[in-house]
């Protein structure tokens, strides 16, 4: 039976090596398979990053447009403020105009100083004198004939050359 063994040892020996050499590439083939999947998980995060480092960059622009659009609408609103400011004082304005021409249709129609005074709010001056100017556009009154000179001021000699 030893003889047996004997034959048999470099067989099993044989089997032992050819087992450790079967593990052998086992283990190399998964970590051979180990550093594959390794290598495309770095690859996918190297392009994770780029593409994170791109959107960042977008997100960049995008911010400093909507600073941009942010200053424009200010501007804009700003601009807005101005005119609606500016229509509130010509319309005030333009109420002026219409008070005169509504006492100006009032003297023609013939109207007096008290009815102007009341309707449209005019100081008294101002009613007396919407109502001289009308006479004297309608010819009831004399219109004072212009001077060339005022009568108060003292005349100067001319300045001429002599002839």
């Amino acid at each position: 039976m030893a003889e047996d063994t004997f034959h048999s040892l470099p067989l099993l020996i044989g089997g032992l090596v050819f087992v450790f050499f079967a593990l052998l590439l086992l283990q190399l083939r998964i970590r051979a398979g180990f550093q594959k999947q390794l290598d495309q998980q770095r690859a996918q995060s190297r392009n994770a990053e780029k593409e994170a480092q791109k959107l960042n960059k977008q997100l960049l622009e995008v911010r400093s447009v909507v600073v941009g659009l942010g200053q424009k609408v200010t501007e804009q609103q700003d601009i807005m403020q101005h005119l609606s400011e500016r229509i509130r004082e010509l319309e005030h304005a333009d109420t002026d105009g219409r008070l005169y021409s509504r006492a100006s249709k009032m003297v023609q129609l013939g109207a007096d100083i008290n009815e102007l005074i009341e309707e449209c709010e005019l100081p008294k001056a101002e009613a007396e004198l919407m109502l001289s100017l009308q006479k004297k556009l309608a010819g009831k009154e004399k219109i004072p004939p212009l001077t060339s000179q005022p009568l108060d001021v003292p005349s100067y000699p001319s300045r001429g050359r002599g002839r």
